[in-house]
């Protein structure tokens, strides 16, 4: 029994439908996936009080795009092997890929997500502190030409007033 082309040239269209089968089926599971991941990404940040905003719906769609552009990859390489194999298995490893990435995420804890993001910002404020001594000059600096402007802004208003 060979894959899809064989299938399409013979004319079989009963194996050719179970094989296009199982590809739609990965396909859908892994539609199925990633829709369980936005469901209980959204519930996350409601229940954590965090913003829902278009920018997590746009990373979801671009994720989307992606794992399907590498199911359709997979699809093409097993027109390839077509003769060699009997089933689509590039199509099965890939969706098999995108489950384990689908189910750590939404098994992930949203602790570990406050952990990296804090990590990151103690990163930041480090770096910060290092630099502190730069910070506070520029910051004096700012402080500096500021007063000197109100100071020549006052001395101004002193000479029309005399005048």
């Amino acid at each position: 029994m060979l894959l899809i082309v064989q299938h399409f040239l013979d004319g079989n269209g009963d194996a050719l439908k179970s094989e296009l089968a199982i590809i739609g089926i990965m396909w859908g599971l892994s539609l199925a996936a990633m829709s369980l991941d936005l469901a209980f990404g959204w519930r996350k940040a409601k229940k954590r009080g965090e913003a829902r905003t278009s920018y997590g719906l746009r990373r979801t769609v671009t994720k989307g795009v992606l794992y399907f552009a590498l199911l359709f990859f997979m699809f093409m390489f097993d027109c390839i092997i077509t003769f060699f194999l009997p089933l689509p298995y590039a199509t099965m490893a890939g969706t098999v890929f995108i489950l384990i990435i689908e189910g750590k995420s939404i098994f992930e804890k949203a602790h570990d997500k406050d952990k990296r993001r804090m990590t990151k910002s103690l990163e930041e404020l480090v770096t910060l502190l290092e630099n502190r001594g730069d910070l506070i000059k520029g910051i004096s600096e700012i402080v500096k030409k500021e007063s000197q402007g109100n100071k020549d802004i006052e001395q101004e208003d002193s000479f029309k007033n005399i005048e």
